[in-house]
């Protein structure tokens, strides 16, 4: 073979092995680009699996707590009914009118009046945390929430009435009437919320229906003449 044949055979030897070098090469990429992809994905996969079992115990831990909140509630709605109907001492239920809303719906500031029709006042029968003297007796027709939620059996809860709270009412918190029959025969004023309680909550709200109707008939049951005749 002569020399110039033999250096071209060279280069063409040369120029094919740099062509198959090449293509190995751009296999090879293409090969590692398709396993990144593969890995890729199957991380992607993974972050969604671990997102969504992040998810699925956040959901948990939450309906847990919910779940907890509510065996707590049924529990002090429990206790709070069973404090009412347990006696036929009116100061005792009082007392425990007056701690369901210290310890359960967090009021230290409260006042409970007793209507009076034939007197034509509501009467103060109980408080805590207030000046007595300012809240004694109030006619049936005193302008203001207590004496709307007294003549109309509606409950006032901070946002419910067009009666702008001023005056002596101005941290008024909720305004409850007791009722028998449909007929108000008291009404419990929560004034200022405890420092560390921000608003009412759904539990509040069951407390207050409580009150509404079982203090109503406990309260009824220990008037005097009522309660000699239940003992007897």
């Amino acid at each position: 073979m002569k020399p110039n044949e033999t250096h071209r055979s060279y280069i063409e030897k040369v120029a094919t092995d740099n062509r198959e070098y090449v293509q190995a090469l751009l296999d090879e990429n293409q090969r590692l680009h398709e396993q990144l992809a593969d890995l890729q994905a199957d991380r992607a996969r993974t972050t969604q699996m671990l997102e969504q079992a992040l998810e699925e115990r956040r959901a948990f831990s939450a309906r847990y707590v919910e779940v907890e909140q509510q065996n707590t509630n049924l529990a002090n709605l429990y206790v709070a009914s069973y404090q009412l109907h347990g006696t036929l001492d009116r100061e005792r239920v009082l007392t425990a009118i007056k701690e369901i809303i210290i310890n359960l719906i967090g009021s230290e500031e409260l006042a409970i009046w007793e209507v009076d029709r034939d007197f034509g006042a509501m009467v103060l029968i109980d408080s805590f945390g207030i000046d007595k003297g300012r809240w004694a007796a109030l006619p049936l027709d005193t302008p203001g929430v207590i004496g709307i939620v007294a003549k109309t059996g509606e409950a006032y809860t901070g946002h419910n009435t067009k009666v702008h709270v001023a005056g002596r009412e101005e941290r008024l918190t909720a305004c409850i009437p007791l009722k028998l029959d449909g007929e108000v025969i008291a009404v419990i004023a929560l004034f200022s919320l405890l420092a560390q309680k921000e608003r009412l909550e759904s539990i509040d709200y069951e407390l207050f229906d409580l009150l509404g109707s079982h203090g109503a008939t406990a309260l009824y049951c220990t008037r005097d003449g009522v309660a000699m005749e239940a003992l007897q």
